[in-house]
């Protein structure tokens, strides 16, 4: 009903006098925009980097875990 309509058109009167006539007046229309769809490629490099960082924080962990620190 309200996707063949331009901006400010009215809809025809719909409902009944017991529950009340309505119409639908379009007042503005935000068209999606196209969706962004990452190729294959970049998903696995998107991934792949993921992966990197999470054992690099895991190795750093490890690290720090294991290391001896002498003050003197």
């Amino acid at each position: 009903m309200i996707l063949p309509l331009q901006v400010g058109q009215v809809t025809q009167p719909f409902g009944s006098v017991e529950d009340g006539v309505r119409v639908l007046v379009l007042c503005g229309r935000d068209d999606p925009k196209d969706a962004y769809e990452p190729s294959v490629e970049q998903v696995q490099n998107q991934l792949e980097e993921q992966r990197t960082n999470l054992r690099a924080q895991r190795m750093l962990r490890d690290l720090r875990r294991d290391a001896l620190v002498e003050y003197r």
